[in-house]
């Protein structure tokens, strides 16, 4: 069978990129930049926000001194849970405070806004069935009211750690029902189960039931 070779293709000259045309034309450009000099050093002050119990100590004369407080608070057992800055409104030129009480007479927690630059003013005040989460002072609390009970005494150990949960509410109509209680645990810090159990009613600042490990 006879040999078949093809000649390769001529070769074509490439074609170049068309020069770009802008109409009209562009004239008078400024001259590049200079390049930047050294940076300087802009001096610069880092603040701290003040914390909840600062907070707290600036907020406390303003609410007892307030009618509307007052009124809600006078001949009531309740306690400061915390105070936070409120800077979530952007027409807000200062942040406001906000202080969160709970009410242990009527089970109820109360917001209150505080604003003012130099003097503070209670501006608004809100409540709700709601049951915050504990403040460091009902933990304290909590803790000092369950190792009083004879169940502590007998069955917790001499090393027993402590730990602290807000209870969840029982079911409507029982006696117990929206009252602020508090689940106190001991037990040893490497053990998943408490050893002894102790739940708190803070309102009443009794022990409302105990138990131990193997109990019902």
């Amino acid at each position: 069978m006879p040999e078949i070779r093809l000649e390769p293709p001529p070769e074509r000259p490439g074609y170049g990129e068309f020069p770009a045309v802008v109409e009209p034309p562009i004239r008078d450009l400024p001259e590049p930049a200079a390049a930047p000099g050294p940076a300087e050093p802009v001096p610069c002050v880092r603040t701290t926000p003040p914390s909840s119990a600062e907070l707290l100590d600036r907020a406390t004369p303003v609410l007892l001194s307030d009618e509307r407080a007052r009124a809600a608070l006078d001949g009531h057992r309740y306690v400061f849970l915390g105070a936070s800055l409120l800077a979530d409104d952007k027409e807000r030129t200062t942040p406001a405070i906000l202080v969160l009480v709970y009410d242990y007479t009527d089970e109820r927690a109360l917001e209150f806004t505080l604003e003012g630059t130099e003097a503070l003013s209670v501006s608004a005040m809100a409540e709700s069935a709601a049951q915050p989460g504990l403040s460091d002072a009902e933990i304290e609390r909590a803790v000092a009211i369950a190792r009083t009970h004879s169940e502590f005494v007998r069955r917790a150990p001499a090393d027993a750690v402590p730990m602290v949960l807000l209870t969840s509410d029982v079911r409507e109509g029982d006696e117990h029902h929206g009252r602020r209680r508090a689940y106190v645990g001991f037990g040893h810090a490497d053990r998943r189960l408490p050893g002894v159990r102790v739940v708190v009613d803070l309102g009443e600042e009794r022990v409302l039931g105990a138990g131990g490990e193997g109990d019902e």
